[in-house]
């Protein structure tokens, strides 16, 4: 074997000092976190869509009792078959919003329609009361009932959208608020077609 002068020698590894132990590999973080944050992020959806579910069910039964009075309509059955169409229509609503909430990939259409029928309902309800003549508390109290049942459902799907990443596309929700705003604008404006068309 021949020896070549012009060559330096190798360099020689430094021997770690006996006793001390071999260094560890450079944890892998991003690996390692990203399943425990996409965990934690269906975890929030979940609690979400629990909460939206409650204050739906909770808003439903405040608008059967107060704003369609509901046991009243029992004992009136002519004045029953002329709500029929308000009360289906709105139970509709609210169904289709627990359809999309069950759909785990159309949840975001579920929020967005229970972020507008809390932000609607609760806005026409208050104003609703507001211009109320003679302004009684009798007259008043059951559409603010109503209306503040309403907002947790409306804060609890505002809060969903904290839990999908920042770029998520905005569509479904803008759907289910469009979607919202239809269902309940039906009733609002149907007893003025009704008269228009007499």
């Amino acid at each position: 074997m021949e020896i070549r002068p012009d060559l330096a020698p190798p360099a020689e590894t430094p021997l770690a000092p006996p006793g001390s132990a071999p260094a560890a590999p450079a944890a892998r973080t991003s690996d390692t976190d990203a399943p425990s944050r996409f965990k934690q992020a269906l975890a929030e959806v979940e609690r979400n869509r629990t909460r939206v579910r409650a204050a739906l069910g909770a808003a439903l039964v405040a608008r059967l009792l107060f704003e369609f009075q509901f046991v009243s309509l029992l004992r009136d059955s002519r004045n029953l078959l002329v709500q029929i169409p308000y009360i289906g229509l709105a139970m509709l609503s609210y169904l289709l919003v627990l359809m999309w909430l069950a759909a785990r990939t159309r949840d975001r259409f579920g929020f967005g329609m229970s972020l507008g029928i809390g932000v609607l309902e609760a806005t026409y309800l208050v104003v609703n009361a507001i211009m109320q003549r003679p302004l009684t508390f009798g007259s008043v109290w059951p559409p603010l009932v109503v209306a503040l049942a309403h907002v947790p459902m409306a804060y609890f799907a505002f809060r969903s959208a904290a839990a999908y990443p920042p770029l998520d596309s905005k569509r479904p929700w803008i759907v289910g608020f469009v979607t919202a705003l239809v269902f309940l604008s039906i009733p609002w404006f149907a007893p003025a077609l009704v008269d228009v068309l007499k």
